[in-house]
């Protein structure tokens, strides 16, 4: 999804990830150690991984949507590593430059959105868990963050405000910040757009972010100071992919026979499918955003259990990941919020294949 309004200059410096690893780093936001620019060389990325460390991470320059990026924990492993990504980037995003960060382990990847208009306000909306992910793309989004410090939260909103500040931004943007288990956080990247999660924000705040970016780009000010933002309660949004868990994901497009998403209090679901309509596989395997919202994180866990066991899809050839998410949210390291980016892993390690259903006591 995209839209955001911020100046094509301010657009170009922070979708290039590199540039905006620098711009970052010099509003003095946290960023992890890495190159100070593009990679040039299979010799250069041997070199830099000397000075920051294994495990580390490539990045093409242009990557998006979790794509064009690659774990290397050992050195024999970089140089096909980097040659790889190189070609899938140039592949992609007709752009092969890659840069490298150290890669943290056992990691969370929280999210803050900001809002900015062309009168030099910046707030802040707060802060989405999004570390449950396949491929280093997201399948489950939270907000607000469970079993974030107060501390942590604040000192990272405000670090997302000082870097839109730093920039001229304007619109509906996002800054993504990877967070140790010491609860220390890096900035990853930021995304100049609204992003697929952006449901999550706007139910527990109450704010269109939609109708205020609209707002901004006709040059009106925000409608909204930052002591207008406040959350109630929590939001859960699953990405429903026709795609096929037991077989690595892989995309499983076809006829829709059957589409009957969801309903009920607190439940949205946004998609484009429809029954008769055939998905085909040149394009994003998202078929529908299933969002919940509940005063406390027990509730939504059962009303999105709920939700996502009533839905129903069915066609010629298509497999859906909506089982494979009720047993995620399911998953002991996701209902004590102790959950990483390497949740999905675990459970592959585990075989987790039947699903408990979720109960709260006021459900």
């Amino acid at each position: 999804m995209g839209g955001g309004t911020a100046g094509p200059a301010v657009m170009q410096r922070l979708g290039d990830k590199s540039a905006a690893r620098a711009l970052m780093e010099q509003a003095g936001l946290p960023v992890l150690p890495g190159s100070t620019g593009a990679v040039a060389t299979p010799a250069e990325a041997r070199e830099i991984a000397e000075r920051i460390g294994y495990p580390l991470i490539l990045k093409a320059v242009a990557s998006g949507g979790g794509r064009g990026m690659a774990v290397v924990r050992q050195p024999d492993a970089l140089v096909r590593a980097f040659n790889e990504t190189r070609a899938h980037a140039r592949a992609v995003f007709g752009d092969e430059r890659l840069y490298m960060e150290r890669f943290v382990d056992r990691a969370r990847h929280v999210e803050v959105q900001v809002i900015a208009d062309r009168h030099g306000r910046v707030v802040h909306l707060g802060e989405r868990d999004c570390s449950v992910q396949r491929r280093h793309q997201k399948m489950v989004e939270e907000a607000p963050a469970p079993n974030l410090p107060p501390e942590c939260r604040e000192k990272m909103c405000a670090a997302a405000v000082r870097g839109a500040e730093a920039v001229g931004y304007v619109g509906a943007g996002t800054f993504e910040f990877v967070l140790s288990p010491g609860h220390e956080f890096h900035l990853m990247e930021t995304n100049c757009r609204l992003q697929v999660e952006h449901p999550v924000t706007e139910m527990v705040t109450g704010i269109d972010i939609v109708r205020e970016q609209i707002l901004i780009a006709a040059g009106q000010p925000l409608s909204i100071r930052q002591e207008d933002v406040v959350r109630r309660g929590v939001a859960i949004e699953c990405r429903v992919n026709a795609e096929d868990p037991d077989r690595e994901f892989i995309p499983a497009p076809g006829l829709l026979t059957e589409f009957i998403p969801p309903g009920g209090p607190f439940v949205r679901v946004d998609t484009h499918a429809f029954p008769g309509w055939r998905m085909g596989p040149d394009y994003d395997s998202l078929l529908a955003k299933t969002v919940v919202w509940a005063p406390d994180r027990e509730q939504a866990l059962a009303r999105m259990d709920r939700a996502l066991g009533e839905f129903r899809v069915t066609g010629e050839g298509v497999r859906t990941t909506l089982g494979f998410l009720r047993r995620t949210l399911a998953h002991p390291d996701f209902r004590s919020a102790t959950h990483t980016t390497g949740l999905i892993g675990t459970m592959s390690a585990e075989k987790v294949t039947r699903h408990q259903p979720i109960r709260a006591a006021k459900e």
